[in-house]
């Protein structure tokens, strides 16, 4: 492909988007064809109708395919949570004497950890919370050690394990498009990497995806995922939830949020909201009510989360660091985060790109994911490699 681009199928839980890009100017991405389409989506459970799935990616790349006049080589595709499991593994290698630590040493480590992991799936990624040389230092990326002497590397690992029957619907469907076995990068794991600094990730740090039928809650540390929970709320089930309160139908309850707001505080009992033809109008109070219920609901899945992992741990300095939320349920909904922090009576913030037009929630996913793919493809470039497996140490 042109200029080093890469292609990009985002699986988000109600629609899919197909897209090509590379890198641009000053972190910002360049893009040579879009195409976006819905379909059945998926819950915790899984996919609803995999053919509907099949037949939104046989049409999201054939459109970019047909307007696109080079050639697309290989596909990278977003596993979303509910398809991942995260395992974490500390781990341990060491040398009969010093040596200066290379790719192939990290690469060792990570090999010997997996071997001694048990779970179903397949690994499409390996990351580390940080390494250490015995000295009880934590490096957060593998760049650091490059070319430092030790006789010792330990790591905390995690390795991300998808689901055989998502690996099995999507690497048939790509390749019935004429590709190879598409590359999979954990989505998450790419939006934690993409929307929140290296600082912040050096302690605990916390991402609430919110999408349309389901939502997940990470905690990072250093480059990897902690722990990780999904459960099926979003902003499909606000919509349903004002469709059956005020007996509406879809189109009218996508009208009906994009007007709310939840951010402040009680509003008078006569105001009301007026679709835009003049022929329904409903309580300002009842429409918020219904919105605020259904994001008590997802409150209630995030607070179960940390009091069955983090109940110890909830009034130390992990209770005090915000909550990063993004997704496109989030943006969808106005004062939808400062509901969710009261609520939680946690600190929480809206992350998205730092880029024109695409600062939006909504973009998370497909700017982090093209963020991981162009770094893979830089990684696997002669120079790279050469470079690291000699123990090169950047400057």
């Amino acid at each position: 492909m042109r200029n080093e681009s890469v292609a990009i199928l985002d699986i988000r839980s109600y629609e899919i988007v197909f897209f090509l890009g590379s890198k641009g100017v000053n972190d910002t991405f360049v893009f040579y064809g879009s195409h976006t389409e819905r379909y059945e989506g998926f819950s915790t459970a899984g996919f609803f109708d995999e053919d509907s799935f099949r037949r939104a990616v046989v049409a999201a790349v054939t459109s970019v395919r047909q307007n696109y006049e080079g050639v697309i080589g290989e596909i990278y595709v977003s596993v979303p949570a509910p398809f991942v499991s995260v395992q974490t593994k500390g781990h341990t290698i060491s040398f009969p004497k010093k040596r200066k630590i290379s790719a192939q040493d990290i690469d060792a480590l990570f090999e010997s950890g997996q071997s001694e992991l048990l779970a179903a799936g397949e690994v499409i990624r390996r990351s580390a919370m940080y390494f250490t040389l015995g000295d009880n230092r934590k490096y957060f990326t593998a760049d650091d050690l490059y070319g430092v002497p030790t006789t010792l590397l330990k790591g905390a690992l995690c390795y991300y394990f998808a689901s055989e029957n998502f690996v099995s619907v999507v690497s048939s469907v790509i390749k019935d498009l004429g590709f190879n076995t598409p590359k999979f990068l954990p989505s998450t794991l790419a939006q934690a990497l993409y929307l929140l600094p290296p600082k912040r990730r050096e302690g605990y740090a916390f991402l609430l995806d919110v999408g349309f039928l389901t939502t997940s809650v990470s905690v990072i540390y250093g480059n990897g995922i902690v722990r990780e929970k999904s459960f099926d709320c979003g902003l499909g089930t606000i919509l349903v939830s004002l469709m059956q309160e005020l007996d509406i139908d879809y189109t009218l309850a996508e009208e009906v949020l994009l007007s709310a707001n939840v951010s402040g505080g009680s509003v008078p009992k006569e105001l009301e909201w007026t679709s835009e033809n003049g022929e329904y109008s409903f309580p300002v109070w009842k429409i918020n009510e219904i919105v605020k219920c259904s994001l008590d609901v997802l409150c209630e899945n995030v607070e179960n989360f940390f009091a069955v992992y983090y109940r110890e741990k909830a009034a130390s300095a992990l209770a005090v660091n915000p909550i990063s939320i993004t997704g496109e349920g989030i943006g969808g909904i106005a004062g939808a985060a400062e509901h969710l922090s009261r609520r939680l009576n946690r600190l929480t913030e809206t992350v998205a790109p730092d880029l024109p037009y695409y600062d939006k929630p909504a973009f998370s996913s497909r700017m982090a994911l093209l963020n991981m793919a162009l770094s893979d493809q830089k990684k696997r470039g002669w120079f790279y490699r050469i470079f690291n497996n000699f123990g090169g140490k950047k400057k």
